[in-house]
């Protein structure tokens, strides 16, 4: 992946003694609403490829049923 950093505690821990806590911590925090917006990212394209699939499906099983009632 493009910019796949590991946080780690050696590096939380060296941010903390050159930035202090608060800065470390919106830095960590930051890190990790990234990582979340990423993964919500896939699995939303995941569950719209599924909700297109299953419009596909549904709009064939209607002309389906439509020749059979004819």
């Amino acid at each position: 992946m493009k910019g796949d950093y590991k946080m780690d505690v050696s590096v939380l821990t060296q941010l903390v003694g050159s930035l202090g806590f608060p800065i470390a911590m919106c830095i960590a925090m930051l890190w990790m609403l990234n990582k979340v917006s990423e993964q919500h990212r896939e699995e939303m394209a995941k569950i719209t490829e599924a909700l297109n699939n299953n419009t596909v499906a549904l709009s064939q099983l209607s002309t389906k049923m439509d020749e059979f009632v004819k």
